[in-house]
């Protein structure tokens, strides 16, 4: 089984980007914390946990959803908790504004046999159309 590279990983990619930023946005908003470590911590904890939750819970975030994408594991099966957890603490490392953004993850997609960053390698997961 070979992952999806194509646009609508682009696509999910970015709506989720977009999402998870306006929840954690919303978060420290509704913390009204004056310290900006607390809100720092609240922001970058929201942001992860839109997609370990949703991952772990549905096997794709919305925006795979509106794709018709799902993060499957070697067999076909569900994401689960340890591979979305996998997943979303890789995510830290490549899609990260402050180390070139999305690059490291479009890299390793795009070179990896399979068609898989390095959270789909390290978790042993694909992302495929659920068609």
């Amino acid at each position: 089984m070979i992952g999806n590279s194509g646009r609508p990983r682009i696509f999910a990619f970015i709506l989720d980007n977009l999402l998870a930023t306006v929840a954690a946005f919303i978060a420290v908003a509704a913390l009204k914390s004056d310290n900006s470590y607390i809100a720092g911590g609240a922001l970058c904890f929201t942001y992860l946990c839109y997609f370990f939750i949703s991952e772990a819970l549905w096997s794709r975030t919305p925006g795979k959803y509106l794709q018709s994408l799902v993060v499957v594991d070697p067999s076909g099966g569900h994401c689960g908790w340890r591979r979305a957890l996998l997943r979303t603490l890789l995510r830290v490392v490549e899609a990260n504004p402050l180390l070139l953004g999305g690059l490291p993850a479009g890299l390793a997609i795009l070179t990896s046999k399979r068609n898989q960053r390095l959270g789909d390698l390290a978790a042993g997961t694909l992302v495929v159309s659920a068609r």
